[in-house]
């Protein structure tokens, strides 16, 4: 009888020990996903910031090239006889030369360079 106590008592210290293990595991798991909780929340907030960053841009942009740059393509497209492709080509060349400057400052820069070329 004492070899069936026995072992009734270790079949449940067994099952203490493992419902301790498993409680131990879950609060583990649950400090990682907590952790991963913020990292993600974090990642959001930088992909939002940076959307923000990147709509403000363009809509500068946009502006800019609503009422400032629309005058200047005129006078470019004029000074090359009307041809749109190569006012288009000019600026694009400009731009990949000079990509941290502005759409007005590509204009003006390749109407400077036309007009000095031409010596008007």
């Amino acid at each position: 009888m004492d070899s069936l106590n026995d072992l009734l008592q270790k079949t449940f210290y067994f099952g203490a020990g493992l419902v301790a293990v498993t409680i131990e595991q879950i609060e583990r798991l649950d400090e990682s996903i907590a952790a991963v909780q913020v990292e993600v929340q974090q990642t959001v907030d930088d992909l939002i910031a940076r959307g923000e960053q990147v709509m403000t841009q363009t809509q500068q942009s946009s502006a800019e090239t609503d009422w400032q740059v629309a005058p200047l393509h005129r006078r470019l497209v004029m000074l090359l006889n009307g041809n749109e492709s190569l006012a288009r080509h000019l600026v694009e060349e400009a731009q990949a030369q000079n990509p941290d400057r502005s759409l007005m400052w590509i204009y003006e820069k390749v109407i400077h360079d036309l007009e000095r070329d031409r010596g008007l």
